[in-house]
């Protein structure tokens, strides 16, 4: 061999992934230049220059195969993405579940207003009689004073909601960064009785269309695409290659360059991976992973359908109330009328005329109570079946 040899060598490349099928296609150019101190007798010039470009293309048999390892980070990404946007929703729905249930609540301050105000006012027409009645010495002073304590409630009552609806619409207008609502008043049937599904109906719908359900599903697909990439990646790694070269050696740069030797080569590789233990393990913790999720997606759903059943049973219920409730206003309606007929005939009490008129407007308080209720019911029934969006 030569006493000694400097050389020096300078090589690039670029490479080209395909993703569905794995393979690679790599292309290099190689140029360099060497010296050698070796006895003359050998033949062997002092110094050579060489230049090649070579031209692979491999494709994979078993690892990587169509690509699956290329495009396993980009899959779980994927997930990731999908997972956040149902987040993003469910956060959506949420809020928009809160702030329906303010918009009833506005509702109901808005009706008890206007039966406020339609009491004040038959309090008042009220006054009006029993003071000409006591002049006309028909009443006791008392009745007068009666009257007069029943406007005077009334107008409290009128106050305190008015208090309340304000700084609701407020609170409103806030939420939903719109300041024309303290403009505004709410538009809005609140004894609308709404058609829904049967119970088995919609459990069949919450159970395949959950948003709930679908974030578990997708952590279990994700989980088990990094099993199975796992799987990938302790494989044996058999692939299938073709290159070709072009190349030169000569004593000065010119001849070099030319690169008239041709190498052409076809062949397999096999590259068998030893002491997969690690692999296993990781294998057998993604396959736990998976029955895990699996068993919390059961809980969940019994959840959900749990939560649904006690749901549409409230409001079944609460329609049937609803139907009482107006029979008990048309009840307390027609009592009003009556005892007013007596107290006008002389046979009858003020006190009972005013008893009566509370009892027409509580029961009004509560069918309206009922009727909101109802609703926001409904809306979280809608928040469980996600269609509030």
């Amino acid at each position: 061999g030569p006493e000694r040899t400097d050389a020096i060598g300078m090589e690039a490349g670029i490479e080209k992934a395909f993703w569905n099928t794995g393979g690679r296609l790599s292309a290099s150019v190689f140029s360099g230049a060497a010296k050698i101190k070796i006895s003359p007798i050998w033949g062997f010039p002092e110094s050579f220059y060489q230049n090649q470009l070579n031209l692979t293309y491999l494709h994979p048999l078993l690892k990587n195969r169509d690509g699956f390892l290329d495009k396993l980070q980009h899959s779980l990404k994927q997930y990731d993405v999908d997972f956040a946007e149902v987040q993003a929703l469910e956060k959506q729905e949420d809020f928009l579940t809160m702030a329906s249930g303010k918009f009833l609540d506005w509702v109901l301050l808005t009706e008890q207003a206007q039966i406020m105000n339609e009491r004040k006012k038959l309090s008042e027409d009220e006054l009006i009689r029993t003071k000409r009645k006591r002049s006309a010495n028909l009443v006791d002073e008392v009745d007068v004073l009666r009257a007069e304590d029943a406007v005077q409630i009334a107008e409290q009552n009128r106050v305190l909601i008015q208090a309340h609806w304000k700084a609701l619409q407020a609170e409103l207008a806030i939420l939903s960064n719109n300041e024309a609502i303290k403009e505004q008043i709410p538009d809005f049937n609140v004894f609308e009785v709404q058609a829904l599904p049967s119970i088995e109906d919609a459990t069949t719908k919450i159970k395949t269309a959950s948003r709930l359900l679908n974030t578990i599903d997708i952590r279990i697909q994700q989980m088990d695409v990094l099993r199975k990439g796992n799987e990938e990646i302790y494989k044996p790694d058999l692939s299938v290659f073709a290159q070709m070269n072009t190349k030169k050696l000569d004593e000065d740069v010119p001849g070099s360059l030319k690169m008239d030797k041709y190498d052409v080569a076809f062949g397999l590789s096999l590259q068998v991976p030893l002491g997969r233990r690690t692999a296993k393990h990781q294998i057998q913790k993604h396959k736990l992973q998976i029955e895990q999720l699996k068993i919390q997606k059961n809980e969940i759903e019994l959840s959900l359908v749990s939560a649904l059943t006690n749901l549409m049973i409230q409001i079944n219920e609460l329609e049937a109330v609803l139907t009482l409730n107006k029979q008990q206003i048309e009840s307390a309606r027609k009592k009003t009328e009556e005892e007013l007929k007596l107290y006008n005939q002389g046979r009858g009490s003020l006190t009972f005329v005013i008893l009566s008129r509370d009892g027409e407007e509580n029961a009004k308080l509560i069918y309206t109570q009922n009727a909101v209720q109802y609703h926001k019911l409904i809306i979280q029934y809608r928040s469980l079946m996600d269609e509030l969006i």
